[in-house]
């Protein structure tokens, strides 16, 4: 690793077309004058250090020098600094707009790069937006319109800046960083101006920058659809582990054959019993081991000897105990690695295929609705409690591929995010993330996906921002740039399970809209008024409904009611009855042209208004636009309409916010893939 004075990094960037307030390297004052008087007064002049992070700090900065004397008697001043090897002669600059672009290097990413509000506003505001590098022109431009700044730049008052030329200046750090090893670098303060910018300041530090895995198609399509599977470990006792999986593989109708492996037993729930898996008289694709994890090793031993294809080790007492653990795991992994054997886990419920009934959880799940959203989840929970609460909390949801991840001593989520990906079964997927080994094969995957991401990921707060020598590396945390890169990926990114069940199903059940403009339908009037500012904090808009939309819905209107968006629908319920005003009101909606996209709040379980109002499914199938509704009442009447709209095909939530929450983040996803 390599500390760049500032007239190094700003040669380099002139080499590249990047414009700099080009520094003179003075070892002595009669240099430091000569160099002025080439520049003109007045001049700039900085201590140059490999060591002095902020040369402000120990004054290290001279400005407006306009004499031989003053140069002089500055360089003096200057070099008696500590550390510091020279001084850096360089022109005065008219002030501008103040910028910053940054480069740090990420352990899970590799590089990023950084833009915002520059100068002493970096660290205060922290106003700034990221990318992993490279960037492609659009990222580049979304960099530069996110940040609140960039009311600036676009122009206000006696403001503007260039926004097309610092566009090209983030491009150009494609090369830079990856031609000159660049692994940290800061351009502070970057002076914007109408026509053009001016690199005032600039530090970097040049090194062996990450390398990481190029992604590589690999085959798991028999880990999810094994024509046999063994259980070694199986169990006669009711509710041990080794009982449920085999109890589990019967209940959802596995489609291959079933051997369970125990050298003590006869029979488990019909299926004969063998001594050890190489016993058995059948080649095998799949091994569920549940075995302690000081026997694993020997049983991987025996899986290779068997040519088994692949093995989910549901055991714990590996890395996650501790170093004897972690040795029956390196020991594991070297045998797998040795004989071609794909492993998920250890410490994991493995695998859940609804197409197959192929199913590795050692906690009993009852079955599953079939359908196509496809799980990926870093935590035993999933395929466990947390499955048990959907399958009867939510019924009408349907899966088609659940996979618990484990310690992931070998299958990656981007192996298995890209097996999904490629998997006809599966519309949308969503994923639990606790960390990743490979961000960048993660990263690469995910931005050619063809399908919607839905991302929850923990530990946001658990990271230490290491001592760097930039502003960027400080800025840029863990966090920070796995929220670049899931905007950069086009990844929906989401805070808990329930807002990843809510936002996946809305993929899963509806088309995406065809744009922002949103018509919503409430019962009463503090509902309208909070779906409007919902949608207003989500970047959305109310659509604005033609003439002929609102003659139709005054058609079932009082004359005293006047007809908006939101539509506050009580007044028509009251006259009209609940069908006949929400029918009404629904068609119209969705027959404007100028709206794309529906919410629908009802009552269920409760009588007022008359009958609870069930749509015509198919109808509003038809329109081709997403419609959302909500359900409140009582918690017997709101399950039930929650299923019977789901089964059709409307997702349905628990209040107005939540369902235009969703909507937002659906949009954006639409927005950007547009």
């Amino acid at each position: 690793m390599k500390f760049l004075m500032e007239n190094e990094v700003k040669d380099i960037l002139e080499d590249y077309g990047i414009k700099t307030a080009k520094c003179l390297f003075a070892r002595d004052e009669d240099e430091a004058v000569e160099y002025a008087k080439q520049i003109g007064y007045p001049v700039v002049m900085k201590v140059a250090s490999r060591k002095i992070i902020h040369k402000s700090d120990v004054g290290g900065v001279l400005l407006n020098l306009n004499s031989e004397e003053e140069v002089r008697q500055g360089f003096r001043k200057l070099i008696s600094i500590k550390d510091v090897e020279g001084v850096n002669v360089q022109p005065a600059l008219k002030k501008g707009i103040e910028v910053i672009v940054g480069v740090s290097e990420n352990e899970q990413f590799g590089s990023v790069v950084m833009f915002g509000l520059g100068g002493v506003f970096v660290e205060v505001l922290k106003d700034v937006s990221m990318r992993l590098l490279p960037l492609s022109r659009k990222d580049a431009e979304e960099m530069v319109k996110e940040i609140k700044g960039y009311r600036l730049l676009e122009g206000y008052r006696n403001y503007k800046g260039d926004v097309k030329a610092l566009v090209d200046l983030l491009l150009k750090l494609n090369d830079v960083v990856e031609e000159q090893n660049i692994i940290e670098m800061d351009l502070n303060p970057i002076f914007v101006y109408e026509d053009g910018y001016a690199v005032a300041d600039a530090r970097a530090v040049v090194g062996k920058r990450r390398e990481f895995d190029r992604v590589t198609k690999k085959d798991l399509h028999r880990l999810f659809y094994p024509e046999s599977v063994a259980i070694i470990g199986a169990s006669r006792t009711v509710g041990k582990p080794g009982y449920n999986i085999v109890w589990n593989l019967k209940q959802h109708g596995f489609r291959g054959r079933i051997y369970p492996v125990n050298p003590n037993a006869d029979k488990i729930l019909d299926y004969k019993c063998y001594p050890s898996i190489l016993d058995i008289p059948d080649e095998i694709d799949m091994a569920i081991i549940a075995v302690p994890a000081k026997l694993v090793p020997q049983v991987m031993e025996q899986c290779a000897e068997k040519h088994v294809k692949g093995a989910v080790i549901v055991s714990s007492g590996f890395s996650e105990e501790g170093e004897i653990g972690a040795e029956y795991e390196r020991r594991v992994l070297e045998i797998a690695k040795s004989s071609g054997i794909r492993i998920f886990g250890p410490n994991t419920t493995g695998v859940l295929n609804t197409d197959n009934g192929f199913i590795t959880t050692f906690a009993k799940m009852p079955i599953i609705k079939v359908g196509d959203i496809g799980i990926v989840a870093q935590t035993g929970l999933f395929l466990g409690i947390i499955m048990a609460h959907v399958a009867t909390s939510h019924p009408s949801i349907g899966f088609s591929k659940i996979v618990g991840m484990g310690n992931k001593i070998d299958v990656e989520d981007y192996e298995v995010l890209d097996f999904l990906l490629d998997d006809e079964k599966t519309k949308v997927i969503g994923m639990y993330i606790e960390g990743l080994k490979n961000g960048r094969s993660f990263y690469e995957i995910s931005r050619e996906a063809e399908k919607p991401i839905v991302v929850f990921k923990s530990g946001r707060s658990d990271y230490g921002k290491k001592a760097a020598m930039s502003h960027t590396a400080s800025i840029c945390g863990d966090d920070e740039v796995f929220s670049a890169m899931c905007k950069q990926a086009n990844i929906t990114r989401v805070y808990s399970f329930e807002e990843m069940f809510n936002v996946t199903k809305a993929f899963s059940l509806q088309p995406l809209p065809s744009g922002d403009n949103v018509a919503l339908i409430h019962y009463t009037g503090s509902g309208c008024v909070q779906g409007a500012d919902a949608i207003y904090f989500n970047n959305l808009k109310l659509a604005e409904l033609s003439e002929e939309t609102v003659k139709k819905i005054e058609e079932v209107t009082p004359e005293w009611h006047r007809v908006n968006n939101p539509l506050d629908i009580w007044p028509m319920v009251e006259y009209y009855g609940p069908y006949r005003a929400y029918d009404t009101a629904i068609n119209a909606l969705l027959s404007d042209e100028n709206v794309d996209s529906l919410v629908v709040a009802m009552w269920a379980g409760i009588d007022i208004g008359g009958s609870i109002y069930n749509p015509d499914f198919k109808k509003i199938k038809e329109y081709g636009k997403p419609v959302y509704f909500v359900a409140e009442g009582l918690r017997e009447g709101v399950f039930e309409t929650k299923n019977r709209y789901e089964f059709n095909g409307f997702p349905v939530y628990p209040d107005i916010i939540t369902a235009v929450n969703v909507l937002g983040k659906v949009s954006r996803y639409a927005r950007r893939w547009d």
